[in-house]
């Protein structure tokens, strides 16, 4: 826009050059259900560790306790590790209050704790591969398990992407997870192949998943170590 008084014509946005084309309309527009909810994964410090969670679309927890119970009663016998992509079901701590090592509210009036999915994948593997795996699952669940089946609307799922902190870099697993839950992943991951005490002087490994290195040591002095120490 030209100052206030100026006499002189604003100059126009420079043209892109290419040619413009409108795709032809098929059937209604229809808008997302009002029911849909969405999937988030974020990738972590921690190695190969992803996690998910999923919102209603006012952004509080989505009733996730179906999946939860199928995971824990049928992971074994149907392999749903690998099947889900989920190597485990753990709550989300709090990230508004990380020293307190508190379970999230699913809502704020709520007592439940929020469940999330941890994945531990492979190197070629993304939050939005994982995200999109899981989603895939959880809508091939719902349309098929008898927990829905009296539904009108059985539940749908959309996947939204990395949740990862683009600005401030990415968190360690500590600040998805509680602590408890943190080292279960980590002896899952290091305790077959590892002595505690070469483990225990991995600062950087130790850092991306309790937030320091010190911290992380302090957190695994009395856990159960799966190799001699």
């Amino acid at each position: 826009m030209a100052p206030k008084g100026s006499t002189s014509t604003p100059k126009k946005a420079a043209s892109t050059v290419g040619k413009v084309k409108m795709s032809p309309v098929v059937g209604p527009i229809v808008s997302a259900p009002k029911w849909l909810n969405k999937v988030h994964t974020a990738t972590t410090q921690a190695r190969g560790v992803f996690v998910t969670w999923v919102t209603k679309p006012n952004g509080t927890a989505s009733y996730v306790k179906p999946f939860k119970t199928h995971y824990e009663e049928e992971c074994i016998a149907r392999n749903l590790s690998e099947a889900w992509k989920v190597s485990a079901v753990m709550k989300r701590r709090d990230f508004k209050d990380l020293v307190a090592n508190v379970a999230l509210p699913s809502s704020p009036a709520s007592a439940w704790g929020w469940d999330c999915f941890v994945t531990v994948g492979n190197e070629d593997e993304t939050a939005a591969s994982i995200g999109k795996h899981i989603t895939t699952s959880f809508n091939e669940h719902a349309a098929n398990a008898e927990e829905f089946m009296s539904q009108k609307y059985k539940p749908k799922y959309a996947f939204c992407g990395d949740q990862s902190d683009a600005t401030n870099g990415l968190h360690p697993l500590s600040h998805f997870l509680l602590d408890e839950d943190v080292v279960q992943v980590f002896v899952s991951m290091y305790a077959r192949e590892n002595k505690k005490a070469l483990m225990m002087g991995q600062d950087d490994i130790l850092e991306a998943f309790f937030g320091s290195a010190e911290k992380g040591r302090q957190t695994l002095e009395e856990c159960v170590w799966n190799a001699s120490a």
